[in-house]
């Protein structure tokens, strides 16, 4: 596998796509930054960065965008219950949507790809979950750098429900659902001008935040139900330092980590969104852990999708890149195989795997292999790995686990 460097790809949405239909592949940097500086985004691989102003000046930005950035600051600021959905669009804004959530004491709601971007224990940060609910007595609802395409096409809209939405690429404003107020520009800066429109609000009210507090502890609650995921999702979050990564899978645990995983800085939590890439998980995280050079990074992967990249262990031993990956082992398509049940009379067809034995696959090819049991197992045995700086395989033989889909697809609670 070749690793190729490109230098960041975020002039591209500033492009637009000409009225027409167009195929735009956007390389990510192998050089990832993932500290988070005052709008400020390094690029190594160049030896320059980038510097989005601050300035609200309108003769700076235009008087229209200017117009617009105050109408929105004063919808929000007059807000009983607002809240702020952040996704990828985000992720290089983590500053900025901390200052303006704290400024408006508004949740922070936050999917695959936006998690992390508020650290996660923080009071006003919520997950999917918490976001649902939510969802059902927002007036005002701030999306930054998301489609918002599940809770718009899923959990219902209604006309008590004003929409302000934040994307580079105009084209995305009236996909789904028309906003009532759309600002097209980067993240950073816009949150920035909103803020800046909102500095006689008094910040982190504390109403708001124990009522935000009170809704983390609900879902919190409601989520232990998937006892076995969690034990083992904790054990990771415990051995991984803040800026750790993880690269979810389509598994029960990944499935689980999309509300139980603590994500606590941007990028750290890499998911292919909902695309639902089945066994992206190994050489994903091969780019990442090349790219991050003493980072840690562990790939979450049940047995059937990582046999999809088996080959790439092979990758990992050539180049000499130290990634770890956990196989959650249940025999099968886990997730297809629990539809047929449920859904299907118990109509199993092809569902079930023929596995090899996955501690004798790693060692064949030069790797530490490992077999645990338990979520105090896989914790000792990821710091033994990661100790070791060497690329390491780690099955978790494991059987049926609740199922997490409860949490994930949601109902409708608006325009009924």
């Amino acid at each position: 596998m070749k690793v190729v460097a490109l230098r960041e790809f975020h002039r591209l949405p500033r492009q637009g796509h000409d009225g027409e239909p167009q195929r735009v592949v956007r390389v990510v940097v192998a050089r990832w930054q993932l500290r988070q500086e005052r709008g400020h985004r390094p690029d190594q691989a160049a030896g320059r960065g980038r510097t989005v102003p601050a300035d609200t000046r309108p003769e700076t930005i235009g008087a229209e965008a200017f117009a617009q950035h105050g109408r929105g600051a004063a919808v929000v600021a007059k807000a009983e219950h607002p809240a702020i959905f952040i996704g990828g669009g985000a992720n290089d804004a983590a500053a900025e949507v901390r200052a303006l959530a704290e400024r408006l004491t508004a949740p922070v709601v936050a999917y695959r790809r936006g998690k992390g971007v508020l650290d996660e224990r923080h009071p006003l940060s919520h997950v999917f979950v918490g976001g649902h609910r939510l969802w059902r007595n927002a007036d005002v609802v701030l999306a930054v750098g998301t489609r918002l395409q599940l809770p718009i096409s899923s959990w219902g809209v209604d006309d008590k429900l004003t929409i302000i939405k934040v994307d580079i690429d105009p084209a995305e404003m009236e996909r789904l659902r028309k906003p009532e107020i759309g600002l097209v520009g980067d993240a950073t800066a816009v949150l920035r001008r909103i803020t800046a429109h909102l500095d006689k609000l008094s910040p982190m009210r504390a109403d708001r935040v124990e009522a935000s507090r009170r809704l983390k502890d609900e879902v919190a609650a409601d989520l232990a139900v998937l006892a076995p995921q969690l034990g083992y999702l904790k054990a990771i979050r415990d051995v991984l330092p803040d800026n750790g990564v993880v690269i979810d899978e389509l598994t029960q645990v990944g499935y689980a980590a999309r509300n139980a995983y603590q994500a606590r800085a941007a990028r750290t939590y890499i998911s292919s969104g909902y695309q639902g890439t089945l066994g992206w998980g190994v050489a994903t995280a091969l780019g990442a852990k090349h790219a991050l050079g003493d980072v840690p990074v562990i790939a979450i992967s049940g047995d059937g999708g990582f046999m999809f990249n088996v080959q790439e262990l092979a990758t990992a031993v050539r180049h000499r890149i130290p990634l770890v990956v956990v196989i959650f082992n249940d025999g099968a398509y886990g997730n297809v195989r629990n539809m047929q049940r449920d859904l299907h009379g118990n109509r199993l067809i092809g569902s079930d795997l023929a596995n090899p034995d996955f501690v004798r696959l790693a060692e064949s090819f030069g790797i530490g292999g490992y077999r645990v049991s338990g979520p105090e197992a896989l914790r000792q045995t990821l710091e033994k790995a990661l100790g070791r700086n060497e690329p390491a395989l780690i099955e978790v033989p494991c059987g049926d686990m609740p199922s997490p889909w409860q949490f994930i697809e949601l109902p409708k609670v608006r325009g009924i």
